[in-house]
């Protein structure tokens, strides 16, 4: 198996260029020839793409690629590789529209939640085939597994996130279309009364949008999803704060910050993606609040596993079906109860740490070993 990567994007952290060397390393260990390539800028290094034209390979692979609007003088760059384009899209769809809706020759998607792949389905009818296959996660060298090192871990409870305001996001759809403001608080509305629809559908559920138009005006409207995100990433800490816990944070604007609790939250440096496995492993839980996906568990769930950390978290359906017994969630409808019954346990080292330890044996399913492997499947399935 012979696999061109093109990396043109680089996510909050430097994450996605974590991902990509993770496969890479993990398909040469297994024999694939994989090409890694950095591409800035598509016309700064079009000599560089342009080295590729022509050439033959199993797959070229991008995460959140850019690439499927890129021209050279003989069309757009995947469409002149001898090689279906993989696009792995690793946010909801709506964030990466006029990408996904590039007309490429031989375009496939890998997304990370089933219902993402369902909307690219329906949406993008242009793209071949799609396979939903969640992130990994990955395990630093100083998880040790035993209680008498697990006792001294420094973080009681660890966030790794970025904070925004809430108030930054309504203040953008206040300037550009008041009515998403007024739609963003009716999905929210939704959410917080139980909803478990995936945010497209609920969206829908609220206008009457032909399906033609549909992906073009959720793009368009994409400041919700982050608004949305936002709000309850501030609720689910105030109320931890205020429930007398401290919690340590990890990520950008932290100092922005200014809940009535705020003392008790810790702010560590801002850091790379490829530290955070070595700070959850100093961690005795880490703290998950859910994008709004419905189906997918954020990675950050999988690098806490790994690592030997307790999880406290919203749910999604992958964690129901999988977790629903060794994972410590609150609610989002019912923060303050849901929290305060959570307090026996987290106050309770001997309890995390048989939590831990449970979810550490099971984690062996959720790395990025396991990812790849179906990766291949996917890529030795569309070149039958």
């Amino acid at each position: 198996m012979k696999i061109l990567i093109l990396e043109t994007r680089k996510l909050s952290y430097n994450s996605s260029s974590v991902f990509l060397s993770e496969i890479s390393d993990i398909l040469r260990r297994h024999g694939v020839d994989v090409t890694h390539c950095i591409i800035d800028n598509p016309e700064k290094d079009s000599l560089l793409l342009e080295s590729f034209i022509g050439q033959t390979f199993d797959a070229v692979f991008d995460i959140n690629s850019i690439l499927p609007l890129a021209e050279c003088d003989y069309g757009k760059y995947p469409d002149c590789i001898d090689a279906p384009f993989i696009n792995f899209i690793v946010d909801h769809p709506m964030h990466v529209h006029k990408y996904l809706d590039a007309r490429l020759k031989r375009y496939y998607v890998i997304c990370i939640d089933k219902y993402h792949k369902e909307y690219i389905d329906k949406y993008y009818p242009h793209i071949i085939k799609t396979a939903a296959i969640p992130l990994g996660g990955i395990k630093s060298d100083g998880a040790d597994g035993s209680y008498a090192q697990f006792q001294k871990r420094q973080y009681g409870i660890f966030f790794p996130a970025t904070y925004t305001p809430p108030s930054y996001y309504r203040q953008v759809m206040e300037e550009s279309n008041a009515g998403y403001l007024k739609q963003a608080e009716q999905i929210l509305h939704e959410i917080l009364e139980g909803s478990d629809l995936p945010l497209h559908d609920i969206y829908k559920k609220i206008n009457s949008w032909q399906d033609k138009r549909f992906a073009a005006r959720m793009y368009k409207a994409r400041f919700i999803d982050r608004y949305i995100r936002d709000y309850i990433r501030d609720e689910v800490v105030d109320t931890l704060l205020a429930e007398g816990f401290n919690l340590h944070v990890a990520g950008a604007r932290w100092n922005m910050y200014n809940g009535s609790s705020k003392d008790r939250l810790v702010i560590h440096e801002e850091c790379s993606y490829a530290e955070l496995p070595v700070m959850m492993s100093k961690a005795k839980a880490v703290l998950n609040v859910q994008p709004l996906f419905t189906e997918a568990a954020h990675d950050r769930i999988f690098n806490a596993m790994l690592n030997g950390a307790a999880v406290i978290t919203d749910t999604c359906s992958y964690i129901g079906k999988n977790y629903k017994d060794n994972m410590l969630f609150y609610n989002k409808s019912h923060l303050k109860e849901s929290i305060g019954l959570l307090k026996d346990t987290l106050n309770n080292t001997q309890k995390l740490y048989n939590m831990a330890s449970g979810l550490k044996a099971a984690a062996c399913n959720e790395t990025w070993e396991d990812r790849c492997r179906r990766i291949m499947e996917f890529v030795t399935d569309i070149n039958r």
